[in-house]
């Protein structure tokens, strides 16, 4: 049961959490690292740097998405910034959806790039240099789940003049790549709920032969049930199953979507009653 296995996840992570606090030194993570990566080697005053936390995990082991699914827990930031620098919201790049003891999670294998962006005060003084920091709490799992904790710290100079680390700069431009786009209006979403299902409608500019939705909220679908793909008369339709947990319907449907296994795309949109002639297709 989702509910019962992230309360699990909850508490072993607790316990894991207790006792290293408990330590005089922290260990260091295991199946899985992470590192900050800065476009800039040195940046102005007023001007803003991108940052990307790049995750790296043993074959076989994952981390989790915002919504991790049926377990877990997403990774967490706490910045530790100079006074002024302001952090951006975190990007999350296409999740994958892995089939796991407890149910469907949704996370990544591998490589994983987590976006922001950090404002830096018009006040910092070039010539000198600040150092951005964070500490990072995340779960990385496979047959078990290891709580992880990692404490960041990376130095930026501050210049009269901006530049460019290249490495960087092409590593988040392919991050970047993989970060959801708005959902364009022409594609006229809407959402239509039925008792027991959601169905996503749009109108695509060509035929959609796959389409996967996840959802940014806990427990509104089920995981690990099949969505329904059905194209209509130039309507393409996905039907995905109500979570048992559901008790009533949401006001808004946020979450990704991927059509064609490539283009993926924000949907927000207003749950609307499904009429009873489109329950039927």
């Amino acid at each position: 049961m989702p509910r019962l296995a992230r309360l699990f996840a909850n508490c072993a992570w607790l316990l894991v959490f207790l006792a290293s606090c408990s330590r005089t030194a922290p260990q260091p993570p295991i199946h899985s690292r992470v590192s900050f990566i800065l476009e800039n080697a040195a940046v102005q005053p007023g001007s803003q740097v991108n940052v990307g936390i790049q995750f790296v995990t043993d074959k076989g082991w994952h981390i989790y998405w915002q919504n991790p699914g049926d377990s877990g827990e997403p990774p967490k930031i706490q910045w530790q910034l100079p006074a002024g620098v302001i952090p951006g919201t975190l990007e999350w790049p296409i999740p994958k959806r892995l089939n796991t003891s407890a149910g469907a999670d949704y996370g990544y294998e591998g490589t994983t790039v987590l976006l922001s962006a950090l404002q830096i005060p018009p006040t910092a003084r070039p010539g000198t240099t600040m150092e951005l920091g964070g500490e990072l709490r995340w779960l990385v799992c496979h047959d078990i789940c290891v709580p992880q904790r990692s404490q960041l710290r990376v130095p930026i100079r501050i210049a009269s003049a901006t530049t460019v680390d290249d490495a960087a700069h092409l590593l988040l431009r392919s991050a970047a790549e993989r970060i959801p786009k708005p959902l364009p209006a022409r594609l006229h979403p809407t959402v239509g709920s039925s008792p027991d299902g959601i169905q996503i409608s749009l109108v695509p500019p060509e035929a959609v032969k796959q389409a996967e939705f996840f959802p940014s909220e806990v427990e509104q679908i089920d995981n690990q049930a099949q969505q329904t793909l059905n194209n209509h008369r130039g309507v393409m339709r996905l039907t995905l199953k109500k979570s048992d947990h559901l008790r009533q319907d949401p006001e808004r449907l946020s979450g990704v979507i991927v059509l064609n296994g490539r283009d993926a795309y924000q949907l927000d949109a207003p749950v609307n009653k499904l009429p009873a002639a489109q329950k039927e297709r």
